[in-house]
């Protein structure tokens, strides 16, 4: 694959394989419970030593259904988007103008762990009580397990319960691959 690809990718690795944590800011008390979220962040990752510390994203996500995430270069160029839902993983990667399509459970025998919506949104929110983050929240996830990844995600402008859409358009000029089976 090729890096950009790899940074779309990284977020689902990360967020399957990581051991997270999280700084506390005071901030005021949060809903207990969402349906919908909507997000703003600052991304800064490492994929096999290359520093990529000027990305952003937006992560919308409706509890239990979907995750969709943009992430932009510091020119404002969206360099990838992800849309994960109970059954399934899209990666765009508008640089390379490839793409990925691909049921979740073919992903999840691709890296080699029990990977499911679920799972990704409690790392994603830093807590198994599905509770949303909270403004400046920062979550760093680290994994060994695809290379040498490493990822701090802040978040920032953070709205609950606004139903918004997830878009993700593949247009014919974009090549699709395919994930290969790891020969044992």
């Amino acid at each position: 694959m090729k890096v950009l690809t790899k940074i779309a990718f990284l977020v689902l690795l990360l967020a399957a394989t990581s051991c997270a944590s999280r700084k506390k800011t005071v901030a005021p008390v949060q809903p207990q419970t969402f349906e919908w979220l909507t997000a703003n962040m600052d991304i800064q990752a490492e994929v096999n030593g290359m520093n990529f510390d000027d990305l952003s994203g937006q992560l919308r996500m409706r509890k239990d259904s979907l995750i969709w995430l943009s992430v932009t270069a510091s020119m404002g160029i969206e360099v990838a988007r992800v849309k994960v839902s109970t059954d399934s993983v899209w990666i765009l990667n508008r640089l390379e103008k490839t793409y990925l399509a691909e049921p979740m459970e073919n992903v999840a025998q691709y890296l080699g762990i029990p990977l499911s919506l679920t799972l990704l949104q409690t790392l994603l929110l830093d807590n198994n009580e599905g509770l949303p983050p909270v403004e400046n929240q920062t979550v760093q996830l680290k994994t060994f397990v695809w290379g040498n990844l490493a990822a701090k995600i802040k978040y920032h402008n953070i709205k609950l319960n606004e139903t918004t859409t997830f878009p993700l358009k593949i247009t014919d000029k974009m090549e699709r691959f395919r994930l290969q089976k790891k020969g044992y």
